[in-house]
């Protein structure tokens, strides 16, 4: 089993347009594509001179094939509809982790 975690930095401005987004948008969209179990969490260790709030998204994901299947076919939609909806407001980065 797998952890796909996207850790956002949103701009305070975009903080409510952002999470009403990951809640009606971006967390059914994975979930259609078979990923499981989402968490969202303030990260509260971030910097402290930093603008803005960072947040973590996880998913747990079956195994390393269906996430690159994933990656392939669908990412790059996720991605540009981010992009289009908050620019440079809302940056964000992937990690997966394995669980133990």
């Amino acid at each position: 089993m797998l952890i796909y975690n996207t850790t956002y930095l949103v701009a305070d401005r975009q903080f409510g347009p952002w999470i009403k987004w990951l809640r009606e948008v971006h967390i059914p969209f994975m979930l259609n594509c078979g990923f499981m179990n989402p968490l969202a969490a303030k990260i509260l260790t971030a910097d402290s001179e930093q603008e803005g709030t960072s947040i973590a998204v996880q998913f747990q994901i079956q195994d390393l094939q269906l996430l690159r299947i994933w990656d392939e076919e669908n990412a790059e939609s996720l991605l540009n509809d981010l992009a289009e909806r908050f620019g440079s407001e809302v940056l964000s980065f992937a990690t997966v982790m394995e669980m133990l």
